[in-house]
């Protein structure tokens, strides 16, 4: 296969985003330093405290504190602590795989223009991992399927495949070009849905989607998420996704569409 590009981990930042006194916080650091190939950490935070600092004094990771806290300025600034090409936002719950980088990197290389890059993951309650893959799992698979087509990710088509019957992009595994960044990454009207609004309007541009079918991170899902947080305290969730989902369909059939996906919020 062709190599296009020669990022190494030194144009990779992991910016791992911490808020309060998660207790998984120092796990997900682990992992990140953990990497083989070796990447630039940061901490990004808007609640600075205690927990954070002794942990980023710890491992010795530089914190880059938030003054306007809120869910979507708090991962617009986070990115913005990015000076590398690449960046993802390691969010504090989730566990990367050591090879992450690593796999990334291999396959942003050998992609003629790479917008953004992510990969397979598996859902874990708590510290307990699925053996298996979970509902939602399974229907994000197979809707990432076309894109083993060689080239099709590529494709303004294949990108909007993959995304028209909703969002099947785990934010956590994202991995951004820069570059290919819009001025405006997340924005505030979408609070529940600032990733997928985010992915439709990269998947207009030119360039490539890059998938890795490698399970290479582990998604908590409990309580104290940020999405799950955000679900209990708005109904804006529904709303923000047909907008995004009339993007691809009449409004009619996305009408039609949401019946069936906004049920996806019960595994939340």
């Amino acid at each position: 296969m062709k190599q296009y590009h020669y990022y190494t981990g030194d144009d990779f930042t992991i910016v791992i985003c911490a808020y309060g006194n998660c207790e998984y916080l120092e796990a997900c650091i682990q992992k990140v330093k953990r990497q083989t190939v070796k990447a630039k950490v940061l901490i990004s935070t808007s609640t600075p405290n205690d927990h954070i600092l002794g942990l980023a004094e710890k491992y010795g990771i530089e914190v880059r504190v938030n003054p306007e806290g809120g869910h979507v300025k708090d991962y617009n600034f986070a990115m913005r602590q990015a000076d590398t090409p690449l960046c993802m936002l390691a969010h504090q719950d989730d566990l990367i795989s050591r090879r992450f980088v690593e796999m990334n990197l291999k396959a942003l290389n050998h992609s003629k223009r790479p917008i953004i890059a992510f990969c397979n993951y598996l859902e874990m309650h708590d510290d307990v991992v699925d053996q298996k893959p979970s509902a939602m799992v399974k229907v994000k698979r197979l809707m990432l399927s076309p894109l083993k087509i060689p080239g099709l990710g590529e494709t303004q088509f294949g990108k909007w495949l993959i995304q028209c019957m909703g969002d099947p992009i785990t934010h956590p595994t994202v991995v951004c070009v820069m570059k290919e960044m819009p001025e405006e990454i997340f924005r505030e009207k979408y609070r529940a849905s600032m990733d997928w609004d985010l992915w439709q309007r990269l998947s207009k541009q030119e360039g490539a989607f890059v998938y890795t079918s490698r399970v290479m991170l582990l998604h908590r899902m409990n309580k104290e998420n940020a999405t799950a947080q955000l679900l209990e305290h708005t109904n804006a969730r529904y709303e923000e996704e047909f907008e995004i989902m009339s993007r691809f369909w009449p409004k009619w059939i996305a009408k039609i569409i949401m019946h069936f996906y906004s049920k996806t919020a019960q595994f939340y």
